[in-house]
């Protein structure tokens, strides 16, 4: 495996373990009753974290693509 190839395979595991991440915390905010029993300072939180897993996702697609 050449550098380029074992970088983008590690930005790729940090990737998937962040994502792993903000998993068990948006599961955990819907455990604890969505939206409607959360302040505006979680709700906030937890929209960053789904536009911060969208974001990822992307990331991982031109990862993907460029090996």
């Amino acid at each position: 495996m050449d550098k380029r190839a074992s970088r983008q395979h590690d930005r790729a595991a940090e990737i998937k373990n962040e994502l792993v991440q903000l998993y068990n915390e948006q599961a955990e905010f819907y455990r604890k009753g969505g939206r409607s029993k959360h302040t505006m300072a979680e709700i906030a939180e937890h929209e960053k974290r789904r536009e911060r897993v969208r974001k990822l996702f992307e990331e991982l697609e031109q990862t993907r693509d460029a090996a």
